[in-house]
């Protein structure tokens, strides 16, 4: 970590030289280099802040869902596709949530929803130690959990870090990313260990308890954007020659904070570049539901010890990590839908070698080339968005858009769960979501950036 900081500290500045009119928003950049050791810039504690949270939350929330897959299906005797279904009903609330969150993330901020959510989270874990029937795991997870958790997780956290950095945004995305597999690998081994030694019901309760006791404190180090203490993003470094013109005295700092190529809500929805990144997205969505939700079972099912199987799961989002940097870090000088595109078809290679795996070997071979390309698309998702729709109406744009993702991981596990219920294996169900997976490189190589933004490059 102080190997981190001393990178981030020691990067390039930028200072901003005056404009030639006052009134052009381009203005003129010049690189230098800094003569001292500068202060950490601040928007990365806030990236680490909510690295941390996005941890605890996606690794006890997410990753940790398979864990508790067989322990209940076996207590209250359900289907799997039955069991698979509150995990679709998570998914469903939070598509309906994200709008909300996008629209109170514009209007109240980031801190307040971030302790919101995670007050109603900590309380569904515990109160899953309660749940005596599907309807009850239904509304407890499903809806009071998921509820909690759209409002602590990637979406007010995606939102908040787009403020904080543009000349670095996709290397921001990546560092806040890889909280989320890091809680993977933490969380789901520590959940099976406590489901066997406590019982499925004790290990909600120290969940819960986890949320309170780490997301809470880190929310006092969150602030809003760079403006409100006096910054610009990235950390650069402003020279504001006040000139003037026959418009009146303009400083040339004013016009390097707004942006020409925001869209508005109305302008986004009416773009075909906002539906072939929901497309690519509710492709990629159905993938990583089936995945998750799944696997754990899938690789029980072939004689693997559920310790082994809930530590592949981790080790997955371990090797996500790799990608989430790599990914994100070229994300901010290549292309992005080409690393899309290199991604999804990662994605769906490695659900074609999970479709035939009986050896560890091969789950070795899933591991690496799905955690890679899963990885590498995370840190671009808000990237692109923001890239494209800019920061006027970020909060709801991605609001509206997180639905369509979240019903195809509502349709993920049940399809899977029916599939095995019918057919007594997951072969079908692996293969048809990696087709999906390349149908979403193919839908990401038409979401160029429209005509608003092109015209404005």
């Amino acid at each position: 970590m102080v190997c981190l900081i001393d990178l981030l500290a020691s990067a390039d500045e930028l200072r901003y030289t005056p404009c030639p009119e006052p009134l052009f928003v381009q203005c003129s950049f010049e690189w230098v280099e800094s003569g001292m050791k500068k202060k950490l810039f601040y928007g990365w504690w806030i990236v680490m802040a909510t690295n941390i949270i996005c941890m605890f939350g996606y690794g006890t929330w997410l990753y940790s869902f398979g864990v508790f897959f067989k322990p209940m299906t076996a207590e209250f005797g359900w289907t799997r596709a039955m069991t698979s279904g509150v995990y679709a009903m998570r998914t469903v609330e939070g598509g309906i949530a994200s709008p909300l969150v996008g629209w109170a993330v514009d209007k109240y901020g980031v801190r307040i929803l971030i302790i919101i959510g995670a007050v109603v989270a900590g309380a569904a874990f515990m109160l899953m130690a309660t749940v005596q029937s599907l309807i009850g795991f239904y509304l407890i997870y499903g809806v009071m959990l998921s509820v909690g958790m759209s409002a602590m997780l990637y979406l007010p956290a995606w939102t908040l870090i787009a403020k904080w950095f543009q000349r670095r945004l996709s290397f921001a995305l990546a560092i806040l990313s890889v909280g989320a597999g890091l809680g993977g690998l933490i969380c789901a081994p520590l959940a099976a260990v406590l489901v066997n030694h406590f019982g499925w019901r004790s290990a909600f309760v120290f969940m819960g308890a986890l949320i309170w006791v780490v997301v809470i404190p880190l929310t006092f180090v969150i602030r809003e954007k760079p403006a409100d203490m006096g910054l610009l993003p990235d950390g650069d470094i402003p020279i504001p020659p006040v000139q003037t013109s026959a418009a009146g005295t303009h400083c040339a700092f004013d016009s390097v904070i707004g942006s020409t190529t925001d869209y508005s809500l109305k302008e986004a929805l009416h773009s075909s570049t906002f539906w072939f990144l929901a497309l690519a997205f509710f492709f990629q969505g159905m993938a990583h539901s089936t995945v998750t939700v799944h696997t754990i079972p899938a690789l029980t099912d072939v004689g693997i010890p559920v310790e082994t199987a809930a530590f592949s799961i981790g080790l997955l989002t371990l090797v996500s990590i790799i990608g989430r940097l790599a990914f994100g870090t070229l994300g901010d000088h290549v292309n992005k839908r080409y690393l899309f595109m290199t991604a999804y078809t990662l994605m769906g290679s490695g659900l074609l070698v999970l479709m035939n795996a009986r050896t560890m070997g091969m789950v070795w071979v899933f591991i690496f080339l799905f955690g890679i390309g899963f990885g590498g698309n995370i840190p671009l998702m808000p990237a692109i968005r923001a890239e494209y729709f800019g920061l006027k109406d970020l909060g709801k744009i991605q609001g509206f858009m997180n639905p369509v993702m979240m019903i195809a991981g509502a349709c993920g596990p049940i399809f899977a769960g029916h599939v095995f219920d019918t057919t007594g294996s997951y072969r079908i169900a692996f293969f048809v979501t990696s087709m999906m997976t390349f149908m979403a490189a193919f839908a990401i190589f038409f979401a160029r950036p429209g005509r608003k933004l092109a015209h404005t490059a």
